[in-house]
Formats: structure tokens, C-alpha cells, sequence
């Protein structure tokens, strides 16, 4: 197949115009496409500063592909270099210093282009004055460019285990207050608030602690709560005693917050990336009901939309990564074999256990295609 040359298109009425031929389609005739000058430098770009393997999904592999499906350009700052996920038995690569960083956000000012970022991400950093030089940079984007959307996921820690130096929390604290939004987990969201989350109201007094640092709108991700303390509609699970569910919370121009619950199916499987992967849609997804906010009648907040779709094409790639482990594990040991418990011991399983972020293409770009009952979101 050979690329068709640029054919003119007589398109009057609409302004300047940039006009080329794509690849021939199936039909055999070509699909044209036409862009406004307002197309071309209006895009919406994100600068997303989180960690890199060369294999795999995690970090900036797992959030780069979701934000392009959806429209983003995105640019990417890898804080260390890793051969895999450190899940793996062994792992290659290295840390950017902070110095290094810190040229790089230079060259970025130097040519004009920290000037043109529309939204911010930031995941797994780690180390403390690789932290502070990412903060400083953050904070020139957010003041020298009004209306800068930074999601901000603190990664430090899960499973109620930190893997980070205990200095690093007070810094994420002073974060909150830069962030418009941050994507804590439930080990997470009680280091940065110094609480315990057993029931529903301490999850919303830790939300409240997290509002108070600046965030206006907060999720905590993934959060165990007890049943009864659970919409009956959202209970996935009623042999179990508790919920997991994701929890957030979005401070109105009054002082009030608007929270919400959503419920979610979970997978007996090992996954590494999805909180990577949601805190990418969270920046895609809440972008857009902002936008659309006046135009619904729904009583949900635009908060509660953005992360029920979240929910819905997470869950989906989730799926289709557990069939690959549970398809793989059977190879291996026999029909009879179960899912997978706990952390894999060798690479090759490991490997299998990566999350299908490609093969879920279309789950990005359509959740409602993917709802299913168990996934639901109510106002609380």
C-alpha cells in the first residue's frame, strides 16, 4: 500500500484550512480530513511526570496511551528508567538526580514550552529532592498559565505499607494545595491525612482533611468500609463484610462538598499500573464533564460522572488482563489450576499479569460500552 499525496478539498465558508488524505480505507476510496487552524493550536496537552519501564505497563507506559486515545498530547518526563516493574525478580535502569531533571525543565522554559501545557500528572516520584525540583517547576506552569489542570496521584505506598522515606509525606501535603486533584489510595489518603479509615465517616474525615491541605476534589481510590455503612445497591459481594469501593469528594463554590460512592467488581489476580492508568482518565474524563457541567441535568457531580467512567474502562482492561493470567496459569499447571494468590514468583507469570492497556483500546474510548451491573455510582 502506498501513502496517497495531499489532494485539495474545495471547502469554503469555514476559514483557513489544513487539508490532506489519509490512507486509502477498505472501501477503496479515501477518507479526507479537514482541520481548523483553531484545531491545530488548540490542543490540549499534558505533562506527565511519573516513573518508565521498557517492558510492560506501569508509570508513564501505563498512562501515556489512554490520554492519547482520547485526544491528548503528552509529553513525558520519566523520573528513573527501569527495564520492568519492580515486581519482576530483578530489574535494570536508574534514577534521574534531580540536576538532571531540573535541565530538563529548563530546556522545556528555554524554548517556550512549559507555556503551553494545559494539564499536569504526576505519579510514582519517590525520591524527595526529585519531589521538591518537580514542585517547583509545577508551581511556575500553574502560575504563569491561568486555568491548568493538575491531577496529582501520591504514590507512596499500598496495602497499608509505605515504600517511600517518611520525608517525602509532608511534601505531598504542601502538593494538595497546588493540585486541583489528587487520587490518593486508602494507605495512601491516611498518611497524607495521619488517620484510620474503618468506617464511612472516617473515609469523609479523611476527605475532609485532604480538602482542607487545598485539593477540590479528591478521591480516594480504592477504600475497604463495612457493608452496612454501604448503599445496599452498590454491594457487589454480600457474603463479605466489607466494600471496596471508590469514594470522592468536590468542594462547591458555597463551601459544601458533594460526595459519592461507586462500586466496583474485583479480580482474584496480580496488577500492577491500574492506579497509573486511573489517575491518566481521571485527567481526560474530569476535563470533560467540567466542560459539560451546565448542560446536565444529572444529579451526579461532574466529579462523580468523570470517575464512574473511569471505573467502567479500568474495570474492562482489568478483566481482560485476569482472563490472560487465568488462560496462562492453566497452560501451565492444567484446567483444574486457580487464579492467582498473591505475588507471582517468576517472570514469566509475571509477565502475563501485565495490564492489556493496548487490547483495551476500545474500553478508553467507550466505557458504556463495558457497564455491567455491579459498577454503579450514588451520591452520599
Amino acid at each position: 500500500m502506498t501513502f496517497e499525496p495531499v489532494r485539495p478539498v474545495d471547502v469554503t465558508g469555514i476559514g483557513p484550512l489544513l487539508k490532506y488524505c489519509n490512507w486509502p480505507n477498505t472501501a477503496g476510496s479515501y477518507q479526507t480530513t479537514v482541520m481548523t487552524d483553531a484545531d491545530i493550536f488548540a490542543s490540549q496537552r499534558v505533562l506527565s511526570i511519573q516513573s518508565h519501564v521498557v517492558s510492560g505497563y506501569a508509570g508513564n507506559k501505563a498512562a501515556t496511551f489512554p490520554l492519547q486515545t482520547l485526544g491528548y498530547d503528552v509529553d513525558v518526563l520519566n523520573i528513573l528508567q527501569f527495564s520492568n516493574h519492580t515486581g519482576y525478580p530483578s530489574w535494570g535502569g536508574k534514577r534521574i538526580s534531580p540536576e538532571e531533571i531540573q535541565d530538563l525543565f529548563d530546556g522545556l522554559k528555554k524554548n517556550g514550552l512549559m507555556d503551553e501545557y494545559t494539564h499536569i500528572l504526576t505519579g510514582y516520584i519517590g525520591n524527595a529532592a526529585t519531589l521538591e525540583t518537580c514542585v517547583k517547576a509545577i508551581r511556575e506552569i500553574k502560575e504563569s498559565r491561568k486555568g491548568v489542570i493538575y491531577v496529582c496521584d501520591p504514590v507512596m505506598g499500598d496495602d497499608g505499607s509505605l515504600y517511600v522515606s517518611s520525608e517525602v509525606i509532608p511534601l505531598y501535603r504542601s502538593i494538595a494545595g497546588l493540585a486541583d486533584v489528587i487520587t490518593p489510595n486508602q494507605t495512601e489518603a491516611e498518611a497524607l491525612a495521619n488517620t484510620k479509615i474503618e468506617t464511612l465517616s472516617d473515609a469523609q474525615e479523611t476527605i475532609q482533611h485532604l480538602h482542607q491541605l487545598g485539593a477540590p476534589h479528591v478521591i480516594i481510590t480504592s477504600v475497604h468500609l463495612p457493608q452496612q455503612d454501604v448503599p445496599k445497591q452498590l454491594i457487589v459481594n454480600p457474603q463479605s463484610d466489607k466494600a471496596l469501593v471508590c469514594i470522592g469528594s468536590s468542594i462547591l463554590e458555597n463551601g459544601q462538598t458533594k460526595q459519592f460512592l461507586v462500586s466496583f467488581p474485583t479480580f482474584q489476580g496480580y496488577f500492577t499500573g491500574t492506579g497509573d492508568m486511573f489517575s491518566a482518565l481521571v485527567v481526560a474524563r474530569l476535563t470533560e464533564q467540567l466542560k459539560t457541567a451546565n448542560e446536565s441535568d444529572d444529579d451526579l457531580s461532574p466529579l462523580a460522572q468523570a470517575i464512574f467512567k473511569v471505573v467502567l474502562t479500568l474495570n474492562a482492561v482489568t478483566e481482560k488482563t485476569w482472563k490472560r493470567q487465568k488462560e496462562y496459569v492453566k497452560l501451565q499447571k492444567g484446567e483444574e489450576a486457580s487464579d492467582i494468590e498473591g505475588k507471582p514468583d517468576s517472570a514469566s507469570l509475571i509477565r502475563q499479569c501485565e495490564l492489556m492497556v493496548i487490547q483495551g483500546k476500545q474500553a478508553i474510548e467507550n466505557p458504556h460500552l463495558f457497564a455491567r451491573d455491579e459498577i454503579k455510582v450514588v451520591m452520599i
